[in-house]
């Protein structure tokens, strides 16, 4: 891919990495907003952006490209019918609702640190993603649980 930066320079590591407690909503709220990578596929160079709202919960699953050209720009590239994502927590533990133009699901989210989260068997790692996008994407940023 032309452009593309070191996905694995821009990964974001923390001192304390602990797992954070998936019964608390607010808590996997806040960390869970920001930029993620598939662990699996560092070099395909395609963010996952989650900015869920305090509100209601709610958030798109936006997928977006990297690349030094968006990073200078300031432009991403807008992709429709992306589903939507909402927290909810219908028993012990937090789960995501997904809900998509032909399709809805909800899925277990298996564990959640500050670094790292694991859903329906996928591994995503926190990355740093746009300086010029509002989300918690510094070390010191990302909240406690």
């Amino acid at each position: 891919m032309i452009g593309c930066s070191d996905s694995k320079q821009n990964l974001i590591v923390v001192e304390d990495d602990h797992d954070i407690d998936l019964t608390q909503l607010d808590s996997v709220r806040d960390n869970l907003n920001g930029f993620w990578i598939l662990e699996d596929v560092l070099d395909e160079e395609n963010l996952l952006y989650l900015d869920f709202d305090k509100e209601n919960n709610v958030t798109s699953w936006e997928t977006i490209p990297f690349s030094r050209e968006i990073e200078q720009s300031g432009v991403i590239p807008m992709i429709s019918c992306r589903p939507w994502v909402t927290i909810i927590k219908p028993h012990d533990k937090v789960e995501l609702e997904f809900v998509g133009l032909y399709y809805s699901d909800t899925l277990e989210i298996e564990s959640l640190s500050k670094t790292k989260f694991k859903i329906d068997g996928l591994t995503y790692l926190r990355h740093k993603g746009y300086d010029f996008m509002s989300s918690p994407i510094m070390p010191e940023s990302v909240p406690e649980d």
